[in-house]
């Protein structure tokens, strides 16, 4: 039952992501139509298509990144790293941004790593949150690259594109890969506080 509400909430996430890139790629396109822009000397249909085959490939390059970056040891993304964990400065700006309230409106894609991180399921269990740090720290990593190297994109545009579509393409993939990684940089110092307070608890019991 849980599995199936999980996969449910799931499809109605990515439904919604799915409805925001439509929204940006025709928003994309019908500025380039009506501004005239290089890019619409084809016509419409080229202007559509050019900003289609873009948003594809933009795609393809996260999911291409994501698969290299979880090939990579694990030991480097292990909990402790001080580069992982959010400096209170950091925190208060995600409490700005209201990260608590739209964090879980992002899709989870624990379905391809065999760990889903849309809750903590045994809190108690050290060895459980430490893998979830673990699968954060790989998320924090390929968010990261995937928003800035989405902007490769813009070089592999024809050069009266790239302005005018590439960029565009580019800063909505940059966006939407901000916001999970935000969610995460919200999401790992609470982890790190309840490992260590597992630790404080497990060493009061053996006393």
């Amino acid at each position: 039952m849980r599995r199936s509400t999980e996969y449910r909430f799931l499809i109605s996430k990515m439904l919604l992501y799915g409805i925001v890139i439509l929204c940006c790629m025709a928003l994309i396109a019908v500025l380039n139509i009506l501004l005239a822009s290089p890019a619409a000397v084809g016509g419409a249909g080229a202007v559509v298509l050019a900003v289609f085959v873009s948003t594809v490939t933009v795609i393809v390059l996260d999911g291409l990144l994501a698969f290299l970056i979880r090939r990579l040891p694990s030991g480097w993304f292990s909990r402790g790293k001080r580069i992982f964990v959010a400096s209170r400065r950091e925190c208060r700006l995600y409490i700005a941004l209201g990260v608590r309230r739209w964090k879980d409106k992002i899709p989870e894609l624990g379905m391809f790593t065999g760990f889903h991180k849309n809750k903590v399921y045994r809190p108690q269990d050290n060895a459980y949150i430490a893998r979830f740090i673990l699968e954060c720290n790989y998320g924090e990593v390929i968010h990261l690259v995937g928003a800035l190297l989405g902007f490769f994109i813009v070089f592999l545009c024809p050069l009266a594109y790239a302005p005018w579509i590439g960029i565009p393409v580019a800063v909505v993939n940059f966006v939407l890969n901000l916001l999970p990684l935000f969610a995460l940089r919200y999401n790992v110092p609470k982890l790190e506080a309840l490992y260590a307070l597992n630790s404080r608890k497990e060493k009061s019991a053996c006393h």
